[in-house]
């Protein structure tokens, strides 16, 4: 087991240490958040017909050559074209008005806008000379028959899901949703609506968790508040490991007389990957390897337990997803405000990102201590700053990572 690594190499052996899941067939009305599970490719041009992008007229561009406002081309109007409808019969060189999506009939090359006419019905002033080819939306001008539209590992969008339904996916492959069974611990954790007494706290690691978890499109189990006590706890996580994907738990893994959790891992036969990892807070975080599924245990101090899940545990889920982008991008800002501290590891600062007018300006969201939460309610970031016996100051550059990202 290695002890007290870096970010990048616990996200290295957990990554290495996974199995992407299976796939399913699922209804596109289920599919926002799932992640593609193949490369999908469109089977029809879209459109696949020239249609018009606006109301209009169309006719061929060789009949307004010579049209200006100072001398419009006056031209009889033969009918009117709909969307989703179409004269029995076009003239093969006429002139019909076309609403927007209207089809462009064979042998017509330009739609002239409205507002380039005195919006004429029978009769058409028409002030402005037109190019072949002019406002007519082409045959696969979005997407031709063949194209990949999707990639394999990409987020379902509200955007995707318009795209795949205009070319007529009603059912897609995706990747199953993870099973993630949630255990929290310790004889001072409490659950609302009970009365907090002296020493004890309300489970917030709980209901955090499982609010990432669900952001993270994942199924939850939550099994409970186990105790300090080693059969409990043996058998809320042996019957967690059996029914899950992953098993993320809260507590008991840094170094007290009640801190149980290291000793849990070699009585189920739980293969130690790390424990300890170079980052404040979340430092005292182990984690496992049980047949296929992985364990990841979190420090039980209400901030370090969030921040550790964000940095290590989060990627993590989001490959097993089958997530192609499954970490976040780097963004560099530069402080307007001094963080007084010396560094013997890297910290991870709840922070708050704004534009400035030179780039991103970055300050704390409040206290950074590990079981502080308030600093958790505005913050929109989270900066890691490296080990240094130098403190931070305003107007040093620094690194980090939004909270929320598109795609990831």
């Amino acid at each position: 087991m290695k002890k007290f690594i870096t970010i990048e190499e616990a996200r290295k052996i957990l990554f290495a240490s996974l199995n992407v899941l299976e796939s399913e067939n699922i209804n596109i009305t289920e599919a926002l958040g799932r992640i593609a599970s193949e490369d999908i490719f469109t089977s029809i041009n879209m459109p696949n017909f020239r249609k018009s992008p606006f109301d209009g007229y169309t006719l061929r561009s060789t009949r307004i050559v010579h049209a200006s406002y100072d001398y419009p081309v006056e031209l009889t109007v033969d009918g009117i074209i709909a969307a989703g409808q179409f004269p029995e019969s076009i003239k093969a060189d006429g002139v019909y008005k076309i609403m927007t999506g209207g089809l462009v009939p064979d042998g017509y090359d330009c739609v002239v806008k409205k507002e380039d006419t005195d919006k004429g019905d029978e009769i058409v002033k028409i002030y402005k000379a037109h190019t072949t080819g002019e406002n007519v939306i082409s045959i696969g001008e979005d997407v031709k028959l063949g194209d990949k539209v999707i990639e394999q590992g990409t987020v379902i969008t509200p955007g995707i899901v318009a795209m795949l339904t205009s070319i007529g996916y009603d059912f897609i492959q995706v990747y199953k949703k993870p099973s993630v069974a949630l255990l929290t611990t310790g004889d001072e954790i409490i659950e609302l609506g009970q009365e907090l007494g002296i020493g004890q706290i309300y489970n917030s690691n709980r209901y955090a968790l499982e609010a990432y978890l669900t952001d993270l499109k994942t199924k939850v189990r939550y099994y409970g508040i186990a105790k300090d006590d080693l059969e409990e706890l043996k058998a809320k996580l042996h019957r967690a490991l059996l029914e899950n994907d992953l098993v993320i738990t809260t507590g008991g893994v840094s170094v007290g007389d009640f801190d149980h959790i290291g000793e849990l891992y070699e009585l189920l036969g739980i293969e130690k990957l790390f424990w300890g990892v170079q980052m404040k807070p979340g430092t005292p975080l182990l984690a496992g390897r049980w047949q296929d599924k992985l364990v990841i245990s979190l420090p039980g101090s209400p901030a370090a337990s969030l921040v550790a899940f964000e940095i290590i545990a989060a990627p993590v889920i989001r490959k097993l997803k089958g997530q192609k982008k499954y970490l976040k991008t780097k963004h560099t800002g530069k402080m307007i405000v001094d963080f007084k501290r010396k560094r013997d590891m890297p910290r991870i600062l709840r922070v708050i990102v704004e534009d400035g007018e030179k780039g991103y300006e970055v300050r704390l969201s409040g206290k950074q201590n590990a079981g502080v939460l308030h600093s958790l309610i505005d913050y929109n970031a989270l900066a890691v700053i490296g080990k240094s016996d130098e403190c931070l100051k305003k107007g040093d550059l620094v690194d980090f990572y939004f909270n929320y990202e598109a795609g990831c």
